[in-house]
């Protein structure tokens, strides 16, 4: 090894200076930095010698310097690391190629890893040393996912630990519209190191245990029989896909790269958190993160990165089902002092327990929307629509930035059956519903109702044009949504009602409240009067109005809890001949009125077809007499059916 004195730097810049002079002027400007490094190496760093500069930067080595060594070094330390271990670790021409990639060419990233490991490895070697795991199996989830808890694949395997939805679900790992345990990188790693321990019951040699954790048993089995019954690795990996050929000499880089990174003057970037700050609490009732941060002081971002796997921004627990809420330990004497505080602000925002808990154990397939990007739209427009986060949109859909086009899709979960401004122009949020007759085709429909196809199509989720009698197609801004066009109804806010709260108890959008009573942004205060169009009620000052289904209900029970009739609470919900109801099912116990304002050349019976009704009941309702007359700007009354 060459030793480095001041007359051993003073040797190289005589010789820079002396290669520099002799170009001329045109190859000195045209040099490549790349070229003068290879130069330089050939010069004085060729075979075993010297293989790194030192000076007075970090860790002896200049800050910007990237080392890079002989084989025999890399082989020298990887066989010290393999003295220390039941795993094999070796050195091959594989290996050092994912080397390269984690010390040279990603060495950014690796920085980051480095830091990050702060904030998961004591809690995975605690899991490893608890499943007698050996501790380098750590590394595997770098190789998965770059201990990126809320990693999602092109398989769309998700998490640390990069679990397909089947192997997660074998392992106790639950995926529904409100939880994600994928994306909990604690129990993920439970589930990972019970799989992996499997995995050696059958195998009885860890690389086979990481070639089957990326392949699958089959593959390794397959490769096993294909070699001849050999169950060694590197005696079978011919026959292993070719992703997993280059599994295990990636987990081998890994390992070197986070024993050595600081002889390659790699200098980790300190996390956002360290294991040790991170606190949790036990949770027993529904919150809310906006709550949480309204209450405690913690933003949702930080609670967001430290729970990634509550999707929604909600953590839908109850008493018989706890669920952990980690924090920064700073938070959890405030939280210990207002935990039942927050609790009844909850209660009080007007979000039913039953529904969320109901909504979130259906795995929420009716609940998720896809949204078509339109010319002009942007993802803080998209999730004010669907009353979500931009951050919670980038995570549904994997975006890397907040950049959208016209005609991407996008996933949306929870989403409101009425979404606000989605009217496509017409300036109203508010639902109505056409039931399709006999013989008639979107196109028909559309030019009734003064609308586009197009729109018919998103609003009801239609990818082609093909509907069928009896169907109920949803139609936003048409008829009955603006002032003019109904009865209104007197809503007097109480504490921890929000516009979205109001919004969902009356069935009608954010957009529209803020239109009818003039109201800029979502301020409004206990007290405050606020007029609902379209609807009806039935003792609103303190009556229950809405009743969500519980497991065990039935119809009568509900009907004689409320001093309803069965036939009643039937018709308002549309419930049909079979008086059908589910866990979860949110029922209206008043019945709704919906006002429809005459327009010239209309008669009875358009009008009984738009909204789904017999001209008998129509005549009913308004009193008409049997010349059934009606004029241009007539109101008619149109009740739930």
């Amino acid at each position: 090894m060459v030793l480095i004195t001041p007359t051993f730097f003073l040797r190289v810049q005589l010789l820079l200076l002396v290669l520099l002079c002799g170009l001329s002027p045109g190859l000195r400007a045209a040099a490549d930095p790349e070229k003068v490094a290879a130069l330089l190496d050939a010069a004085f760093f060729e075979g075993e010698g010297m293989n790194v500069w030192r000076d007075e930067g970090p860790d002896g080595f200049h800050p910007s310097f990237i080392p890079q060594f002989h084989d025999t070094t890399y082989r020298e330390r990887i066989e010290m690391l393999d003295s220390t271990t039941v795993m094999n670790l070796t050195f091959n021409e594989h290996v050092r190629s994912f080397i390269r990639i984690y010390a040279v060419d990603r060495r950014e990233h690796t920085s980051r890893i480095v830091g990050l490991q702060r904030t998961y490895f004591p809690f995975i070697e605690e899991m490893l040393a608890k499943y007698e795991i050996p501790q380098e199996m750590k590394y595997l989830a770098i190789v998965e996912s770059a201990l990126n808890p809320s990693a999602v694949s092109h398989a769309n395997a998700k998490g640390m630990w990069q679990f397909i939805y089947g192997t997660g679900k074998m392992y106790g790992l639950e995926s529904t519209a409100f939880v994600e345990d994928r994306f909990d990188p604690y129990q993920a790693t439970d589930a990972a190191c019970r799989h992996m321990r499997d995995l050696y019951d059958i195998y009885g040699d860890w690389f086979l245990v990481l070639a089957a954790y990326n392949s699958g048993a089959g593959n390794v089995n397959k490769a096993i029989r294909r070699s001849g019954g050999k169950r060694d690795y590197w005696e079978i990996w011919r026959w292993l896909p070719r992703e997993t050929r280059g599994y295990v000499p990636a987990f081998i880089a890994v390992t070197y790269v986070m024993n050595f990174y600081r002889e390659h003057n790699i200098e980790p970037e300190d996390p956002e958190y360290l294991y040790q700050d991170i606190g949790e609490v036990e949770l027993r009732n529904v919150l809310e993160f906006d709550v949480l941060e309204d209450m405690v002081g913690m933003s949702q971002g930080e609670l967001e990165t430290l729970n990634p796997q509550y999707r929604l921004g909600v953590v839908p627990a109850q008493a018989s089902d706890p669920m952990m809420l980690r924090m920064p330990k700073e938070y959890l004497a405030v939280f210990a002092e207002k935990e039942q505080e927050l609790y009844r602000t909850q209660k009080e925002k007007g979000v039913a327990q039953e529904q969320l808990l109901a909504r979130a154990g259906s795995r929420g397939a009716s609940m998720q929307k896809v949204h078509v990007v339109r010319r002009g739209e942007s993802l803080g427009r998209i999730a004010r629509m669907y009353r979500c986060y931009v951050s919670q949109l980038i995570r549904w859909n994997n975006l890397s930035s907040s950049r959208i086009y016209p005609g991407q899709k996008l996933v949306v979960f929870g989403a409101p059956d009425v979404v606000a401004g989605s009217s496509g122009g017409s300036g109203s949020g508010a639902v109505s519903y056409h039931k399709v007759s006999r013989g008639q085709t979107l196109g028909a429909i559309a030019r009734r109702y003064g609308v586009s196809v197009g729109n018919l199509k998103r609003w009801n989720g239609l990818n082609g044009s093909t509907i069928y009698i009896g169907q109920k197609l949803k139609l936003y801004g048409v008829a009955g949504g603006a002032p003019s066009g109904g009865q209104a109804v007197t809503h007097v806010v109480r504490g921890g009602e929000t516009l979205g709260a109001i919004a969902r108890r009356y069935r009608v959008s954010v957009a529209n409240l803020r239109e009818w009573n003039k109201v800029r942004g979502s301020k409004i205060y206990v007290g405050q009067k606020l007029q609902i169009y379209g609807l009806s009620v039935q003792d609103v000052s303190g009556a229950v109005t809405y009743h969500t289904v519980r497991r065990g209900e039935t119809l009568g029970g509900i009907a004689r809890r409320y001093g309803k009739g069965v036939a009643e609470i039937a018709r308002w919900n549309s419930l049909g001949a079979r008086k059908t109801i589910y866990p979860g099912q949110r029922l209206r116990l008043f019945e709704a009125v919906r006002w429809h304002v005459v327009r010239r050349g209309e008669n009875l019976g358009l009008i009984a077809g738009r909204y789904g009704v017999s001209v008998s009941k129509l005549l009913q309702w308004n009193k008409i007499d049997s010349r059934k007359v009606i004029h241009p700007g007539q109101k008619l009354k149109i009740l739930s059916q």
